[in-house]
Order: C-alpha cells, then structure tokens, then sequence
C-alpha cells in the first residue's frame, strides 16, 4: 500500500512539474532619458528602481538632483519580467493590461490600450494596438519561452496615468498585467498606477 502511495504522489509531482509555470516580476523604475532616445547597443541611461511605486517616487529627489533634472524630465515605467520556470516550452499568445473591477461591481473587463491611449471592453480589444504581443498575434505567431528563458516588457506610467485619468479613473489604480498563452491559460500579476503621482499634462508642440 505504501509503494503505491508513494507511485501516486510520484506521478502528481511529475504531472505537476510539467505543467507551464510561468513567473511574473514586476518593478518601477525611473530613467533620465525617454525609450526613444536609447539606440540598439548604447549603455542605459542611469535609473533608478523600487518594487513600489510610492517608494520610487520617494527616491527621486536626491535622483534628480544627481544628474541635474527637474520633474517630470526623465521616464518612469513599470517594467514586466516573463520568466518560464518550469521544464516545457510556454508560447504567449497575448498580453494585455486589464483593469481591476472594485468588488461587488460587475460589469465587463476593461483593457488599457497602451498604444490607443483608451480603455476598452475586453471583446473589443481583440485587435493587435491592445494586445501587447502587436502585430506578431495578429499574423497567428505567438512568443515562445523556454526553459529559463524570459522575456521583458516595458511601460511609461506617465502614458498609463494620463490614460486612465483621461477615462476618468483617478488615485491609485488597480490593474493586472494578463498573459495567455496557447493552451488558454492565463497567468496574472497585479499592479497599480497612481494617477496622483505619474499623471501629467504633456507640453504642446
């Protein structure tokens, strides 16, 4: 009866280790320089990060003073690390920023489209400009991670906030970064953005 316990309780680990684990880390992190400015081989700019965005946003002072700027000169971005954990090949099919619903009110999930600068009903966000993936989804192709291997992904809270101030969310935002991959399963992580300390008007011209 033992053997055949412990044969079981064998088979379930190994059943269990073979099942996607994909891990997601997320950080907050301020750059003097904007994305666009950082050319293919060049060094990053200096940054600075927290795993909060309040405890980022205490650390700017003395980041500024340090390479002469004034806020809001450089970028704050929330930056996302996919890592495959487990043993068998993981292809993402979609990531999407989606919106936390406060509790008890039901109504349907909302994606923040990082590139249309607007929040959108999920089944109208099947379009490539919500789904972060692009363009490579669209043409049925998927992001392939395997074992140990990661991928990044990267977004200007500045944008963010604007966003959702702009559809009329304000404070701290819940939110959830949701990647689904091939098999339908998806892998969540949560996150905020707080219009109070990232949303700013941008300078015309």
């Amino acid at each position: 009866m033992l053997a055949l316990v412990l044969s079981v309780f064998s088979l379930y680990l190994q059943r269990k280790d073979r099942r996607p684990r994909l891990e997601i880390r997320v950080r907050y992190e301020y750059r003097t320089a904007p994305l666009d400015d950082t050319s293919p081989g060049e060094p990053d700019p200096p940054a600075i990060h927290d795993r909060s965005q309040e405890g980022l946003y205490l650390l700017l002072g003395d980041f500024l003073r340090e390479y002469d700027l004034e806020y809001p000169q450089g970028t704050p971005l929330v930056r996302f690390t996919l890592a495959n954990k487990g043993v068998q090949p993981i292809y993402l099919d979609s990531i999407r920023l989606v919106v936390v619903r406060p509790r008890g009110l039901r109504s349907r999930l909302l994606v923040l489209d990082p590139t249309g600068d607007r929040v959108v009903p999920l089944e109208l966000a099947a379009g490539e400009s919500a789904n972060v993936l692009g363009s490579a989804a669209r043409r049925g192709g998927a992001v392939e991670l395997v074992p140990a291997d990661s991928v990044g992904y990267r977004f200007e809270l500045t944008r963010l906030a604007n966003t959702l101030r702009g559809e009329g969310y304000s404070g701290n935002v819940r939110l959830t970064l949701r990647a689904k991959d091939r098999l339908g399963r998806e892998h969540v992580r949560p996150f905020d953005v707080n219009t109070d300390l990232w949303a700013y008007p941008k300078a015309d011209g």
